[in-house]
């Protein structure tokens, strides 16, 4: 038999499998939409264990298949009892795959908070909350990252669910992360995909201001000397252009207090940026560097 045919038959082989992965999705599919429907409906609990049931097969697909069933299946037409049902089910689950996580996050909360036009539901916010502690990672690549990087403005609604999140039991990986995406160096990655980054990432508004506040009031070591270097470049700009801000004399003081241990370095860096704030708290902030550096000379 020659190696062309063999070829051919495996080939064959290859699209009848993926006919029958298709049909089966596409089955799946369709018996979610119709539990969905019946929920929405009747509300029943019978309905509502069927449709997690087969809602753990989907989720478990590849994940480019996942994405495609997310988009037939309507997913982010879902109510947040529903929602809640699904979080406090999947999370608890170590057998799905990571990017599975992400996909499930941006085809439901994401959409949801996108359209958030007035202050965010309890429900909601109790949601994201269980999830946050469970899934942090996730939540920073499903829904934080796109929130921040992918929005020309944070408007109120958004930006309290964006501090909810951080404030609400990340972990330190999690915050980490978080830090890294916001501060490599996106003029690269911007010049090679030609997409317009919002402005606020270089020149920071009120809600990127009390965003950042938000992170580095966690607890966190910054090992990456690289993204620091870029954050304090970022900070220092700021600071000439908003010299009398008060969170942003906060976040130095935060700096210099909470994550003393992983600025050691970069402290003529702070005292540069400190020395362009005109508020109250810059006495304190140049008063702890010079105590850091003597601390620091005194260990060599």
């Amino acid at each position: 038999m020659s190696i062309d045919i063999l070829s051919d038959e495996v080939n064959q082989k290859s699209e009848s499998t993926e006919d029958h992965v298709t049909s089966l999705n596409f089955e799946l599919i369709q018996t979610l939409k119709s539990l969905f429907e019946q929920i929405t409906q009747h509300s029943k609990e019978c309905d509502t264990k069927e449709f997690l049931s087969k809602f753990n097969d989907l989720i478990r697909l590849p994940h480019v298949q996942l994405r495609e069933s997310f988009e037939k299946l309507e997913i982010t037409r879902i109510d947040d009892k529903l929602l809640e049902t699904l979080c406090n089910d999947i999370i608890q689950h170590e057998d799905i795959m990571y990017q599975n996580y992400v996909i499930f996050f941006k085809f439901t909360f994401l959409e949801k908070i996108r359209l958030i036009t007035s202050k965010p539901s309890r429900d909601l916010l109790s949601i994201l909350s269980k999830i946050t502690k469970s899934k942090g990672k996730p939540v920073v690549y499903g829904l934080l990252l796109p929130l921040i990087k992918e929005s020309q403005e944070i408007a109120r609604p958004q930006l309290e669910v964006i501090t909810r999140i951080i404030n609400g039991g990340l972990s330190e990986e999690s915050i980490v992360s978080l830090i890294i995406e916001l501060f490599s160096d996106f003029r690269m990655f911007n010049e090679s995909t030609s997409v317009t980054l919002p402005n606020h990432l270089e020149k920071w508004d009120d809600s990127m201001i009390e965003i950042l506040f938000s992170i580095f009031n966690q607890k966190f070591q910054i090992e990456n000397q690289y993204i620091l270097k870029r954050f304090l470049y970022h900070l220092n700009l700021n600071l000439e252009l908003q010299p009398n801000n008060q969170k942003l004399g906060q976040i130095l003081l935060l700096l210099v207090t909470k994550h003393s241990e992983s600025i050691m370095d970069h402290l003529e860096e702070i005292k540069v940026a400190a020395e362009k704030s005109t508020t109250f708290l810059k006495k304190s902030v140049l008063g702890k560097v010079n105590s850091l550096t003597n601390k620091r000379t005194s260990h060599k």
